[in-house]
């Protein structure tokens, strides 16, 4: 039993790296199809044979942050069927439909930006525990317990709260470099319905994202090419 689970999850790690590193992060279907089975690793990290050792911890998150995915899948139901209300209720109820499509578009975009950075990070905290395993298996070993991986987890998430504070901040505030911050002037002179399209990612999460992307490639395929065969607690 305990060797099922451990092929199951490392099916669902290597789902995770495709659907992550290799698909664009517009594959929506990919995405959400990825997430579906999510629900199931999550089903299968409850077990009791599962032990808590860190890379279940940060598997466990990872089965977690595809719960953004599902609530994205809801929105978009949620949005088409506002859109339907709208052709039935007639011009009436246009202006209110279309300013709350617009709502769910900015946070459907917030969803998949969220999940997508909060994957690249557990994946690079899973690449980064997996190395040390393979490769400094008795000198990392304090390092390597459940307690520092829960508390990257919660700096994994903090990180992603951030970013959405800030890029939603980033649409209403700017920096002016005599007058220090001040207010967006679009987001006082565009409609309201229309600044909620004004979402972007800032400069620093777009080379961040660049950055762990790269590193989290080249953990995992260290790993998978120059894997030792005594390493047994690496999931890979």
């Amino acid at each position: 039993m305990i060797l099922s689970h451990r092929v199951l999850l490392r099916r669902f790690l290597l789902l995770k790296l495709v659907t992550v590193l290799l698909f664009p992060q517009g594959a929506v279907l990919t995405l959400v199809a990825g997430a579906m089975y999510s629900l199931q690793a999550r089903s299968w990290l409850r077990s009791p044979h599962i032990s808590t050792k860190p890379s279940n911890v940060l598997l466990r998150q990872l089965a977690l942050a595809d719960s953004l995915l599902l609530l994205y899948g809801a929105l978009r139901l949620g949005a088409a069927a506002a859109c339907v209300w709208a052709d039935v209720a007639g011009p009436v109820k246009t202006t209110e439909t279309s300013e709350c499509q617009r709502v769910c578009v900015l946070l459907c975009q917030w969803l998949l930006d969220a999940h997508h950075l909060a994957s690249l990070l557990l994946l690079g905290l899973l690449g980064l525990e997996a190395t040390l395993v393979c490769h400094w298996p008795l000198q990392t070993r304090a390092l390597r317990t459940s307690h520092f991986a829960q508390l990257g987890c919660g700096l994994v998430w903090a990180l992603v709260l951030m970013e959405v504070l800030v890029s939603q901040a980033g649409s209403v505030f700017v920096w002016d470099t005599a007058a220090g911050l001040q207010v967006n002037p679009r987001a006082l002179t565009q409609p309201r319905q229309h600044a909620a399209l004004s979402h972007s990612l800032p400069t620093f999460s777009v080379y961040l994202r660049r950055v762990l992307w790269l590193t989290d490639s080249w953990l995992h395929y260290t790993v998978l090419c120059n894997k030792p065969k005594r390493a047994k607690s690496c999931f890979h």
